[in-house]
């Protein structure tokens, strides 16, 4: 079952199959293959040491924050996954507040879509500054400033604003906005912020990042307004786009004051509504939206939360063909902050799903129909050779899982990871843990306390007595209840001794009935 990719990686994919498969373990190789193909195909080993090579590998992508975690449960929503309403005390007031918040998979989408920007100079979540260079429109100081990579602001009389300049009698003049526009200009703007210069109140004109610090110029370039001493270098990335600021900044235009922080979208919204509105960068290089440096987003026990609800109309937004700069692109507005949202190309999801849980056609087929499934199933072959005091441990897990098999289905097999320890450590204690821990209570759960069915897995039914790990015993309901209660006069029992004894083990591979034990006893006494 696959959607319509066909790529070698698959943007959307899921790993499925029976607990203990070694589904999150194999994560770390699907995302290698995604992120560093030549080293897991240098590192392609099964060994200790290949493991660990790559689990470093693995954590190195992480620390950089180019693959996230997250596991979905019966509690997880869409606000967690995608953005919500956090109620917040404020540090300085006190006062409640209710920011809203980014959710795991619009923060790596944010990332994914601003991080190849930082080598352009964009720092990381760069501060937003509007400017207004010489007022609405076009101008001779506004064309100059674009064609030299320039952001200029007047009061020049203030002198360098870097020296003592508020002793200066014109500074001290002006108003508490002029104060402030200047302070924002030399002090707050930090190389690797992002500049809005407006064409006019209700419209962005140009984009450029800060690439400078503040300088101050006595002497004025030809054309520009002589007052216009204040500087910082800027790599405008969009010139004359003339592109509506309302729809990001939830509805309000423009205020008169020359320079002033934007705090109600960020450098990735913005980003997102460019790409959403086909907005071209002046120069070919400038990197957009879509971009091939990769992210992950691993989430574990997909199928365990509320899929529809988690998702959201984000179930469209996912598909190869919907992603940004593929022909039939979509973008939304997000139903909290109203701003647009897309899914880069370059985020992938890897899923891992539980069929014990949950089986496949059970799952919401929205979800079946735009991920790739691949099944994870027990291999007990790499438990052949594991012996423990003559036991076959591979044959072992196979016999059992047959037996399930046809008891229940394939989804509720036992995997091989549950007898993995036994490589380093095959002891009859370790192979007694196994089975009283972890093996019976998942037996107990798929069988939903059918004991004679867990009995048919252990072929309990067919060993001597002592060997059995689940006995029947026979009760006196007489002595219990008296003559007048009728009931069932046998109940099941966990026979703890068994599991200490080799032969019990041996005894789940194959046993030989009673018939076959009369007439082999028959057989050497004859001898």
């Amino acid at each position: 079952m696959t959607t319509d990719q066909t790529t070698e990686h698959a943007l959307n994919q899921i790993l499925f199959g029976p607990p203990g498969t070694g589904k999150t373990y194999a994560t770390i190789n699907q995302a290698l293959a995604i992120l560093a193909p030549e080293f897991l195909a240098q590192n392609s080993g099964s060994d200790f040491e290949t493991r660990e090579r790559l689990k470093k590998e693995f954590d190195r992508f992480v620390t950089a924050d180019r693959v996230r975690f997250v596991t979905f449960h019966q509690s997880f929503s869409y606000e967690d996954f995608v953005e919500g309403i956090r109620a917040d005390s404020d540090a300085e007031t006190g006062q409640l507040r209710y920011p809203i918040e980014a959710g795991v998979f619009k923060r790596i989408c944010d990332d994914a879509r601003t991080q190849p920007a930082t080598d352009l100079g964009v720092r990381a979540n760069p501060a937003i500054w509007k400017i207004s260079i010489d007022g609405t429109g076009g101008s001779l100081s506004k064309s100059y400033c674009m064609a030299n990579g320039e952001a200029r602001i007047g009061w020049g009389k203030t002198g360098d604003l870097r020296e003592d300049y508020e002793q200066n009698p014109y500074y001290q003049d002006l108003g508490a906005g002029d104060k402030g526009t200047l302070n924002y200009f030399s002090e707050q703007m930090a190389v690797g912020d992002i500049l809005l210069c407006i064409h006019s109140a209700e419209q962005i004109g140009s984009i450029g990042v800060v690439t400078s610090e503040y300088r101050y110029e006595k002497q004025v370039p030809a054309g520009v307004i002589t007052n216009y001493q204040h500087v910082r270098s800027v790599r405008w990335l969009y010139r004359d786009i003339n592109l509506p600021i309302l729809p990001l900044n939830d509805g309000r235009q423009f205020t008169l004051k020359t320079v002033y922080a934007m705090n109600r979208f960020t450098w990735a919204d913005l980003l997102s509504y460019l790409q959403q509105q086909g907005v071209q960068p002046t120069e070919p290089t400038v990197v957009t939206a879509s971009t091939d440096v990769p992210y992950v987003l691993i989430i574990d026990e997909i199928n365990r939360g509320n899929v529809s609800r988690i998702f959201g109309e984000l179930i469209t937004l996912i598909e190869p063909s919907k992603r940004e700069g593929a022909e039939e692109a979509l973008s939304l507005k997000l139903p909290y902050s109203k701003k647009p949202f897309s899914v880069p190309k370059n985020v992938y999801l890897i899923g891992t799903m539980n069929t014990a849980d949950r089986s496949l056609a059970g799952l919401d087929i929205a979800l079946r129909r735009r991920f790739t499934f691949k099944e994870m199933l027990p291999q007990p072959k790499l438990l052949d050779g594991v012996l423990v005091e003559g036991v076959e441990i591979g044959q072992l897990l196979r016999v059992m899982n047959q037996r399930i098999e046809v008891l229940l289905d394939r989804e509720h097999c036992l995997g091989h990871a549950y007898f993995m320890p036994l490589l380093k450590t095959p002891t009859l204690a370790k192979l007694e843990l196994i089975f009283r821990n972890q093996v019976l209570p998942l037996l107990q759960e798929y069988f939903f306390e059918d004991w004679q069915r867990i009995q048919w897995v252990f072929n309990d039914h067919r060993k001597h007595e002592d060997d059995c790990f689940v006995l029947r015993k026979k009760l006196n309901l007489n002595s219990l209840f008296g003559e007048k209660v009728r009931a069932e006069d046998q109940v099941w029992r966990i026979n703890g001794p068994a599991f200490s004894r080799v032969s019990a083990y041996a005894g789940v591979i194959e046993c030989k009935t009673d018939a076959e034990e009369s007439v082999e006893s028959r057989e050497g006494m004859e001898v």
